[in-house]
Order: structure tokens, then sequence, then C-alpha cells
């Protein structure tokens, strides 16, 4: 039985090490949808439009709808590197990663061409200290926190001359809050040309686009309820610290032995 599988394994890997030199993949389009969490994180998902020119593609690209699972693994297969995360790990920190491949579509009429779509989404963590791929700064003035984006944390293309920029073919669509307001973007995204309308929370970027310079900054102003609410956790919070701090047993200590001692004594005192 396992020189069975053994024999197995070496046929599937075969047909799949001779797949891949015949097959062709191109990306066609990619669009990256960036939605921006209240707490600073993202949500990012890709969805890479891939042109299979021949039927060993297809072939190809059927099998690894049936074998493989990572990021890595998707982009030995099609050998794009287009399939990749698009922020600087080195920055920030991911989580939550899921791939959503789809089977092949929009086939011509003897199967010897199709398009299929790799979808991926990941969470990008908030940051701290500044870091991240969105900086919150709490409270800029009374229940207003403000967003900024971060640029540079963005993994695109480079030109010769160094400049960062989204490649042709490709779409960076970003999602803010429900309820941010004084939404500034450089560069202006396809949406809006001239003024922001107010509720506007969908901005997108197409390429061929240069994001030397780029920006994107937004706030939110708490309900006062949440102000409220925020006043006494802290308040909680620096009762309980200083509660358990060296000062805090001291005291405690010494009014509970002052009150032991005034019990004592009224005790004494009534017989």
């Amino acid at each position: 039985m396992k020189s069975l599988d053994k024999y197995l394994y070496i046929l599937i890997f075969g047909m799949l090490f001779v797949n891949i030199l015949h097959a062709e993949f191109t990306r066609s389009f990619m669009t990256m949808q960036v939605t921006i969490n209240t707490d600073g994180s993202a949500l990012i998902k890709n969805d890479i439009r891939i042109y299979m020119s021949t039927s060993d593609s297809i072939d190809l690209y059927k099998l690894s709808l049936k074998t493989t699972n990572d990021i890595a693994g998707w982009r030995e297969r099609l050998g794009l590197d287009d399939v990749r995360f698009y922020v600087d790990t080195s920055k920030v920190q991911i989580e939550k990663i899921s791939i959503q491949p789809t089977s092949p579509d929009t086939c011509n009429y003897d199967q010897t061409a199709c398009y299929g779509t790799l979808s991926y989404q990941y969470t990008v963590k908030p940051g701290t200290n500044n870091s991240g791929l969105v900086t919150v700064d709490k409270y800029v003035s009374p229940r207003v926190i403000k967003y900024t984006l971060n640029p540079d944390v963005f993994v695109f293309d480079v030109s010769p001359i160094g400049e960062h920029y989204i490649p042709e073919r490709t779409s960076v669509e970003i999602n803010l809050p429900s309820d941010a307001v004084n939404v500034k973007i450089s560069p202006q995204s396809a949406e809006y040309i001239d003024e922001i309308p107010r509720g506007a929370t969908k901005f997108t970027w197409q390429g061929r686009l240069t994001m030397t310079n780029a920006e994107l900054s937004f706030e939110r102003k708490e309900p006062l309820l949440s102000e409220v609410v925020s006043f006494f956790d802290n308040l909680a919070s620096m009762i309980s610290s200083w509660l358990l701090s060296l000062e805090g047993i001291v005291i405690i200590t010494s009014l509970l032995l002052i009150w032991v001692g005034y019990y004592l004594l009224k005790q004494q005192a009534s017989k």
C-alpha cells in the first residue's frame, strides 16, 4: 500500500512538472480593496484576474485548485510575481490569511484558453507608536479621532528612478468607516475630481499612478456617551492602578489598622 502511494505521488508531481513547463499565465487585471477599521486595522482583499492561454495552463490551474492553498505556492504555480502581499511585512503584522481561487471561466469554444480569478485576503493588525498601515491619534479635539494612512507601507512597483507607483491595470479601492468626515486625499480619487461630498467613504486610485507624496486622512467623532464611558473607564483604571501601587497598599493597610484599633478600643470601653 505504501509503495502504491509512493508511485501515486510521483505520478502527480510528474504531471505537475510537465504542465509547468508548458503552462502560460498572464495577469489581466487586479483589484485591491483596503477596508480601514475604527481600531486602525485594515482588511485587504486582492482579486487577480488571470488569463490561461493553453490547455496545459488550464490543467495546471485546475490541479492547483486542489493542491495549493498558500500565497507562495500560487506564485510559484502561476509564475506571477503579482501574487504576493502588498504591504511591507517588516513594518506591519498580518493575520487571518485566506485564499479563494475560482474555477476557470469565460473559456473559448474548444477550451484551450480561459480566465480565472485568484482572490485572497488578509488583515493588517493595528500599529503601535505611530507605526502600521494607519496611524490613529486620540484625541486631536474633544471626542475626535484622526486617522492617517501611511502609504510607504504599501509595496507596489518601483520605477527606474525609485518612485513607487500603482501599476497599470490595477485598481486600489479604499473604504473608510461609515462615519468618516473631513476626508483629505491626494492624488485625487477616480470618483471625485473636485470637492468630496459629505458621507463619501469609498475612494479609488487607478494605475498607473505615482504614490510619491500620496496621503489620505480622515476623522471620526465619537458619541458623547462614548466619551462618558471612556472617562469612567479611565478613572476606574487609574484608581485600580493606585490601589495596587506601593503607596496605595501602605495607605489602605494603615486605614485598616486604624479601623481595627478603633473597633477594639470601642469594644474595650463598652465592657
